[in-house]
């Protein structure tokens, strides 16, 4: 466990002020926080997506025990107070839309889970009643056929459940804290 913690004191910094690690970034002007093909105001527009990518692998790779801070370094006398809050507002609103969207796919999921289970039921129900009616090879290949799909209902509701939603709701959790984590802005020594 201790090499563990070496690990990450070595790949991110920790604010001795806050005992939180820093996901450090270096940026030449505060446009490179942004997709540069979107032209809307800061406060909509949609973050670069490497940069967008490499906060959530780092955001992902600490421990959810430990808080994180998002440090943007910028070259001595560039920085614009005002420029900074409203960068900080268009971060907290891309990182508001991905929890909306994700909220959204993960209602969707639980939605199909239990329609997929319902259908799996139903379909085993219907199998179960039916099987007394096996008297020729069509009503039993038919109620093989009923069982079987019954199960592949239910297993598919199990594979969203356990397998699908996991992924979102870690992604959800790793945005939860982006959204919760402080942003700091400095200028290179």
């Amino acid at each position: 466990m201790a090499l563990k913690t070496e690990l990450f004191n070595e790949i991110y910094a920790i604010d001795t002020a806050t005992n939180a690690y820093m996901i450090e970034v270096s940026l030449d002007q505060y446009t490179d926080i942004f997709s540069e093909w979107d032209p809307a105001p800061f406060k909509r527009r949609e973050l670069d997506p490497d940069l967008q990518l490499y906060l959530e692998s780092s955001a992902d790779e600490i421990p959810s025990k430990y808080s994180i801070e998002v440090c943007f370094t910028l070259p001595p006398g560039t920085r614009n107070a005002a420029m900074e809050d409203e960068i900080r507002a268009g971060l907290r609103n891309s990182v508001d839309f991905r929890l909306y969207l994700f909220r959204k796919e993960i209602r969707l999921i639980n939605t199909r889970t239990a329609r997929y289970v319902l259908a799996g039921l139903g379909t085993l129900l219907v199998a179960r009643l039916a099987e007394p009616l096996d008297i020729n090879i069509i009503t039993s290949v038919l109620t093989e056929g009923l069982f079987i799909g019954g199960w592949v209902f239910l297993w598919e509701a199990v594979s969203l459940f356990f397998f699908s939603n996991r992924d979102l709701y870690n992604r959800y959790r790793t945005h939860k804290r982006l959204r919760n984590s402080e942003i700091i802005f400095s200028e290179s020594v």
